[in-house]
């Protein structure tokens, strides 16, 4: 089940980094109060069901997460008993 917030983007560090894509074209720095970074497609379309149901999402990032680990995506990562190395959120 999705998040509606985490740790990641409350501090110097967020978890949006897609492999050899590098960082998500959608991550943003300062348009969120209180946090430092934020997902635009989550800012800018209110859900993750939204952000997952996006042209945007299914072209920039689901790929990555397709070659990664399918059973997850953002807004459900990090998965059952994970722990993120960037935020340190457990899922």
């Amino acid at each position: 089940m999705p998040r509606a917030a985490n740790r990641c983007g409350a501090g110097d560090e967020h978890c949006c980094h897609l492999g050899r894509q590098g960082v998500c074209r959608h991550l943003e720095e300062g348009t969120v109060p209180g946090r430092r970074w934020a997902c635009g497609l989550l800012r800018r379309l209110g859900s993750w069901e939204a952000v997952h149901g996006s042209p945007e999402y299914a072209a920039d990032v689901r790929p990555f997460w397709d070659g990664f680990r399918p059973e997850l995506d953002c807004g459900t990562w990090p998965g059952p008993g994970e722990r993120c190395a960037a935020c340190g959120e457990v899922g």
